[in-house]
């Protein structure tokens, strides 16, 4: 397995591990058979020379002692992250309910290993940057982006998202504009899209935790297959 390396495994912050895995993902679990940390989010460290390191920090279920040790990499679960794009959220002045109402949706169908969301602005800049370290930096199994999928003048969700993207899925899309048809006229207005970037799954969702909830409803079906298929999974699709 990886060799990690624990360092200042009193850091007021977290356990820091260093690792050799490329493949390590958000959410994933170290365990060496005497104690278990579950990566949650990466970060570069300055050494004495200036130079800088990739690490992970972590929970650890037991005190992990300093030093080299062999591990091996463990999934339990998927990762998922939400950013909700509010104006009034980003300033404290709406609570964020969209949010929550995915990671307890896809809860529901999906057993996940980390779930973290973050509350920003309009701002097509701090998305693709929001999106970009979600995807890339913290891989993230599923992203989801809640609100600003409409024609407002502030709504700048799928303009920010889609040149982003490695791969466009547009059945996902097609799905959750019938659901929402099914529910409302006014669901012909969505602009939502939904792809890959990198192994991560992105999806545009609605800003309302009820819209949230009918537009998941039907996608939730495929979003683990996808998400298996998308990080090499060689299984055949009608297994």
């Amino acid at each position: 397995g990886p060799v990690v390396v624990a360092i200042d495994r009193d850091h007021q912050l977290a356990h820091r591990w260093v690792q050799a895995a490329p493949a390590l993902r958000a959410g994933y679990v170290l365990d060496d058979g005497i104690c278990s940390v579950q990566v949650e989010s990466r970060m570069r460290l300055c050494l004495e020379d200036g130079l800088y390191i990739w690490a992970w920090a972590g929970l650890a279920a037991d005190p992990v002692a300093d030093g080299e040790r062999e591990c091996s990499v463990v999934r339990r679960g998927f990762s998922l992250a939400w950013i909700t794009l509010s104006d009034k959220g980003s300033r404290g002045e709406r609570a964020d309910a969209s949010g929550p109402a995915i990671r307890d949706t896809v809860a529901g169908s999906l057993e996940l290993s980390i779930a973290r969301g973050v509350i920003i602005p309009d701002e097509p800049l701090l998305l693709r940057a929001a999106l970009m370290d979600f995807c890339l930096n913290h891989a993230f199994d599923l992203v989801f982006t809640t609100g600003g999928t409409g024609v407002g003048p502030r709504d700048i969700t799928p303009e920010a998202t889609l040149p982003l993207l490695d791969k466009r899925l547009p059945g996902f899309e097609r799905a959750m504009t019938m659901a929402s048809l099914a529910k409302t006229p006014h669901a012909v207005i969505s602009r939502a899209v939904v792809g890959t970037i990198g192994g991560s799954l992105v999806v545009n969702l609605p800003g309302s935790p009820k819209a949230v909830r009918e537009n998941l409803a039907a996608i939730l079906p495929a979003l683990g297959h996808t998400v298996e298929k998308l990080q090499g999974d060689p299984r055949d699709c009608g297994q």
